[in-house]
């Protein structure tokens, strides 16, 4: 059941609806679902959610990326591995030299400090397809940077907080999952930034990254946003740059 809020203030920002991210006891009946063998990127399945406008459905015996089953609580302890995949490598195989050490990426996990996943299915569909009775965990949008400036600032504004918006290190799905229910843990609102990781590029547009909140980040957003500056001048200069940008690039 779509918002009508929500579909006001993405039509101002000049993005589409986001995707909607909740934990539950099974997946829907139609949902994408990646091979139970191979790898399959989690912002894959996003994106196909995204373009397909339906669910796609992650679980412990599906997820077949490592780390995606990590940053989703569905694999912990994290495998030593994954330490030395993201940084110097093992002898079968290069690191991804995106920290300097094992070391450091463990250190890295202490600081998250994922915890299990609340429930056997982590779902992920457009917004703008729940039904009465969906309570999302969390909200994904992807962006380029004019619109990001929007979000950003709004998240700022409705939170009274110029510490509101944080990017921290961490895979594509990291980001989306893991680093904003860490901070709800914490009972820091914070809306997180995300899509820097060089291996999650493919998988995104280009010049777009995704802004990550909690479902009551995004209430405090839609409670504000008539009184914040997206209603002003500024930002309807700004809004016919997300425009061309739409453009160029492809909406």
């Amino acid at each position: 059941m779509s918002d009508p809020r929500l579909q006001k203030l993405t039509a101002l920002l000049g993005c589409d609806d986001p995707l909607a991210i909740q934990y539950a006891a099974a997946p829907p009946e139609a949902a994408l679902t990646p091979a139970t063998a191979g790898h399959s990127c989690i912002l894959n399945y996003m994106r196909l959610a995204r373009s397909r406008r339906m669910a796609a459905a992650f679980t412990p015996e599906t997820t077949a990326c490592m780390g995606g089953k990590v940053y989703l609580g569905y694999l912990l302890p994290p495998p030593d591995r994954i330490a030395h995949f993201v940084t110097t490598g093992y002898q079968d195989g290069p690191g991804e030299r995106y920290l300097p050490d094992p070391a450091s990426m463990h250190r890295f996990f202490k600081d998250l400090n994922i915890q299990p996943a609340p429930a056997p299915c982590c779902i992920v569909r457009p917004a703008g397809t729940l039904k009465a009775g969906d309570r999302p965990d969390l909200y994904c949008f992807h962006a380029r940077g004019e619109t990001l400036s929007g979000l950003m600032t709004l998240a700022c504004f409705a939170l009274d907080d110029h510490h509101a918006v944080v990017s921290p290190f961490g895979s594509g799905c990291a980001n989306v999952f893991a680093w904003p229910l860490h901070y709800q843990r914490k009972g820091e609102k914070k809306a997180v930034l995300g899509g820097a990781d060089p291996s999650c590029r493919p998988y995104l547009k280009t010049d777009e990254l995704t802004f990550t909140v909690t479902a009551n980040i995004l209430e405090a957003m839609l409670d504000v946003y008539p009184q914040s500056f997206l209603m002003g001048k500024t930002w309807a200069g700004v809004r016919k740059k997300a425009e061309k940008s739409a453009q160029t690039w492809g909406s």
